[in-house]
């Protein structure tokens, strides 16, 4: 069920990319230039929306939440987008009332994508017990697929998708990628009941910035002769002292 996410989700997000440009132009009448600046900011966006999703998945909703949130978003932009492209130009009243829906579709896209790229791998993961040796097996069997179904997607839009669009189908290029993200936020909260949710830890965003604020405020502390104080050493009780095992690790107190 998160692999079939992860599938949908690329299929969408390359049905958009792959041929943006070519839309931008031939649809909204934009300049090469402007509809390469325009993919540009666009993707920029979609990449820098899953560091949002992640302090939020890390954070506040965990993983599971973030991802049922984000799937409803990504589906609504991508119907505003298939409506945009089967609605007669005629009906807009000029190309700026067109590009307002195209590029509010476009957004609410990327939005959606923030959350699902950084949490349908690691949500993935969640459901291995790694010290099982069993599990740990069909976890790598699951990235395995995972990278595939990546690959697949990416495929079958820079192909049959794109061919759609060039053609003139532009509505049933976005068409058929919105029915596979609606199938796929129906079929993601239909498996709720045998997911396994890890509880939530403090976000990582958070001990960066408490690191950035020991050292400002210590900026001007003098280091002593002895730095032995300022580590804490750590090792593995439970094995014998003797043990050529035993791993001692410094670790930096703030």
């Amino acid at each position: 069920m998160i692999l079939g996410v992860e599938f949908c989700e690329c299929v969408a997000f390359f049905a958009i990319a792959s041929n943006l440009v070519t839309y931008l132009t031939t649809v909204l009448h934009e300049s090469k230039v402007a509809a390469a600046r325009d993919v540009s900011a666009w993707v920029g966006a979609c990449f820098l929306a899953p560091l949002i999703g992640a302090f939020l998945a890390d954070t506040y909703l965990g993983r599971y939440w973030t991802m049922v949130v984000s799937l409803p978003v990504y589906t609504i932009g991508m119907l505003v987008l298939t409506v945009s492209a089967s609605v007669p130009t005629s009906y807009y009243h000029g190309d700026v009332h067109h590009a307002v829906v195209v590029y509010l579709g476009l957004y609410l896209a990327a939005l959606g994508t923030g959350g699902i790229k950084p949490c349908a791998s690691a949500f993935g993961a969640d459901q291995f017990d790694s010290g099982d040796p069993t599990e740990l097996e069909k976890k790598g069997s699951f990235f395995n697929w995972y990278y595939f179904l990546i690959n697949l997607g990416s495929l079958l839009s820079s192909t049959l998708l794109v061919w759609l669009q060039d053609n003139g189908w532009w509505g049933l290029g976005f068409a058929i990628p919105t029915v596979l993200m609606a199938l796929g936020l129906a079929v993601f909260v239909g498996g709720s009941r045998v997911y396994r949710f890890r509880k939530l830890r403090a976000s990582p965003f958070t001990s960066i910035c408490q690191v950035l604020v020991a050292a400002v405020r210590k900026r001007h502390v003098q280091l002593p002769d002895d730095t032995s104080p300022l580590y804490e050493p750590t090792s593995s009780s439970s094995a014998p002292e003797s043990s050529p095992n035993i791993q001692h690790t410094n670790q930096f107190r703030l």
